[in-house]
């Protein structure tokens, strides 16, 4: 995706959070989320925002020719600049912790099981019951809610090592939004997470298809 590309998308996320958005718009975005770390944390950002705009009484604002206050577009961006400075920051932390712990040997503990102790703060992750169709195909799967959207957590075997699998969220309003794709690895043991900008209440079931679009196996939520 090129920048004018990535700016358009970035540039409908506040009416996306306030749900002004029509039904082609809202999928566009969505979709774009799923594959922008950047956009989905600028989305929780404006969380807030969105539910304090969401509760504002008409009745009581201010005729729309009244005068805005002086100073206000100084403060706007202001506080959208410390806001950007703020995760720029955290996102520089990250990057430095996560080379400490590849430093100190860490990610072999976390292959042997780092992910399921979790921390306090790590969210839990809600089993689903997949129906697997073909018979040599074993597998498991939960998924995880995120101020963001969702992420399904898969465990496989059996899968066609080297095929192309796509996993899509269907919702309750029947939109399917995609979560992107990932490989078969045979016999060998596979373990991903994909991610959908749709919150996990107003997910209905998730679907894994092969690449001639032939269900694989699905999961009813809730």
């Amino acid at each position: 995706m090129g920048p004018d590309q990535h700016r358009q998308e970035r540039e409908l996320l506040g009416a996306y959070a306030l749900g002004q958005l029509d039904a082609a718009d809202r999928a566009r975005v969505q979709e774009h989320l799923a594959g922008c770390a950047d956009c989905r944390a600028e989305l929780a950002s404006l969380d807030t925002v969105a539910a304090a705009l969401r509760g504002l009484d008409p009745d009581t604002l201010a005729p729309l020719d009244a005068a805005p206050p002086a100073g206000l577009a100084d403060d706007i961006f202001a506080t959208v600049g410390a806001r950007r400075r703020a995760a720029a920051r955290r996102s520089r932390v990250r990057r430095v912790l996560a080379g400490g712990l590849v430093a100190a040997g860490l990610v072999g503990a976390f292959a042997l099981g780092g992910r399921t102790l979790g921390t306090p703060d790590a969210p839990p992750v809600v089993a689903v019951s997949l129906r697997v169709l073909p018979a040599a195909v074993e597998a498991q799967a939960g998924l995880v809610r995120h101020t963001w959207g969702t992420e399904l957590d898969l465990q496989a075997s059996g899968l066609a090592d080297g095929g192309t699998y796509t996993v899509v969220f269907l919702t309750r309003d029947g939109t399917r939004v995609p979560a992107g794709s990932f490989l078969g690895t045979g016999s060998q043991p596979l373990h991903c997470s994909v991610n959908a900008a749709v919150s996990l209440d107003a997910t209905a079931e998730v679907q894994v298809t092969d690449d001639r679009g032939a269900l694989v196996m699905d999961a009813s939520v809730g």
